[in-house]
């Protein structure tokens, strides 16, 4: 089994302290060993993938231990802080609510949840919108999938499968795992059994169909999705719904909007549903507040999560009253979904986003970031396939220069000694690095963290 624990063993690093960044110990400090070793004795491996490093307190765009040590942060916790850390507007609706003593309220109507949902469905561009809460996007992703199949079956009793992307993300339930991933050996899941088809991503710098670059050939590269479909003898009306990252957490590159035009033409000729996952790339992510508007494509459901409340579990999905409504009262709720405060932080989240402009300055910030980047691109050619992104929703992805092979092992390197640096990342480990901070980023710390990050590559490069 492939290890993928962190090493607890402490580290002499070199003491930094500038306006942002502060590194006063070894890194893990030591005095957090105990602690995580701990904690790695009552949970599972699979939560064992991140840096050790003992979280305390993250405020704004920063994060600190308990042992003197702060981090710019590039990652928004797993990119949800999008107001950033423990907002003071965030925190007093949190308080407020608890004040009010509501704590859960299931289904039953509250004052919070209706504000809430007329909020996004005030920010929804789906025409006469409605919209229902969950607690994950996870969960959101099952009742998009769930409305989709209901609406399909209404046509004819075989019209329930659904469509996906390789190598896409939508959560980790059953029919989640099902949309998500590619499928190979290992995988434990049979797709086609269950009704679960994909295609490739039109992932451009990787072209799958063999081009070597974009050239308004986003309809052909569809055409050849519908083409592989028919080969494996699967027929569009056996399919109830299309699920799609609009710009995928891994690529941080939106769909051509010929393609996205191409399969929404598509679908609506065949009775198809589109749902599009927003969970990772909307709430201002991209610099848009919906990264499908850079698609050119309206879908018929929107899933949100992660962003919405940049702090509690709060999630969404929305779509037109007729598609929301086929389910009867009972038929799609959930335990925790609308809760009281979880809603209040939501709320507060999405008037923060607005009141202070965060969708502008990700555009503003990730255009200097992504220049910077591509400074370092310039400077070290032979370590980078690519780098992209919309907003503050970058991905630089590292080649070995030898065979121009993704480079896993060097990726998380310079995570790990950006680290040592102050500079808070996670391992991907899929040899690229992910550059998500909160959207309230001062742009000279973001741009701190990107030299930051080049002065990791001067000292891995060529060991």
């Amino acid at each position: 089994m492939k290890e993928s624990r962190q090493s607890l063993k402490s580290m002499a690093v070199k003491q930094v302290k500038t306006t942002w960044r502060r590194i006063v110990t070894d890194i893990p400090a030591p005095g957090s060993v105990s602690a995580i070793e701990s904690l790695r004795a009552v949970e599972p491996n699979s939560m064992q993938g991140m840096p050790p490093i003992l979280w305390k307190e993250a405020q704004g765009f920063l994060i600190r231990d308990g042992f003197g040590n702060q981090w710019i942060d590039l990652t928004s916790g797993i990119v949800a802080a999008n107001a950033g850390h423990s907002h003071p507007r965030i925190i007093e609706a949190i308080h407020n609510a608890v004040d009010d003593k509501l704590l859960f309220s299931y289904a039953f109507p509250t004052e919070t949840r209706k504000k809430l949902l007329e909020k996004i469905v005030f920010l929804s561009p789906i025409p006469d919108s409605k919209a229902i809460l969950y607690s994950s996007g996870t969960e959101a992703t099952e009742c998009a999938m769930m409305l989709m199949r209901r609406h399909g079956k209404n046509i004819s009793p075989k019209k329930i499968g659904i469509l996906s992307f390789l190598d896409s993300y939508h959560g980790r339930t059953l029919a989640a795992q099902l949309a998500a991933g590619k499928p190979d050996d290992n995988d434990w899941i049979d797709r086609d059994t269950v009704f679960h088809y994909q295609v490739p991503f039109p992932f451009c710098p990787r072209c799958p169909w063999g081009k070597e670059k974009y050239n308004k050939c986003g309809a052909y590269c569809f055409d050849k999705c519908k083409e592989s479909l028919k080969e494996r003898g699967i027929k569009p009306e056996n399919i109830a719904g299309i699920i799609a990252e609009p710009m995928p957490g891994w690529a941080t590159w939106p769909i051509p909007r010929d393609f996205s035009i191409a399969m929404k033409d598509w679908a609506e000729q065949n009775d198809i549903l589109l749902t599009f996952d927003e969970v990772q790339a909307g709430s201002g992510r991209t610099g848009r507040f919906f990264a499908h508007e850079y698609v050119g494509t309206v879908p018929d459901l929107i899933t949100l999560g992660k962003g919405l409340s940049s702090s509690l579990p709060v999630s969404a999905v929305i779509g037109s009253k007729w598609l929301m409504d086929i389910p009867l009262p009972g038929e799609m709720s959930s335990t925790h979904s609308g809760n009281p405060v979880c809603a209040a932080a939501a709320l507060a989240c999405l008037e923060v986003i607005e009141e202070e402009h965060l969708v502008e300055a990700s555009e503003k910030t990730g255009a200097v970031v992504l220049e910077r980047l591509r400074q370092l691109q310039d400077e070290f050619p032979e370590h980078f396939y690519s780098i992209h992104g919309r907003g503050l929703f970058i991905s630089a992805h590292l080649k070995r220069p030898q065979d121009d092979k993704p480079d896993l092992e060097f990726a998380d390197a310079i995570v790990n000694e950006a680290i040592c640096r102050g500079v808070m990342m996670f391992p991907t480990h899929r040899g690229f690095l992910k550059i998500a901070p909160p959207l309230c980023i001062e742009p000279q710390a973001a741009l701190e963290a990107v030299d930051v990050i080049r002065d990791c590559f001067i000292k891995l490069k060529d060991l």
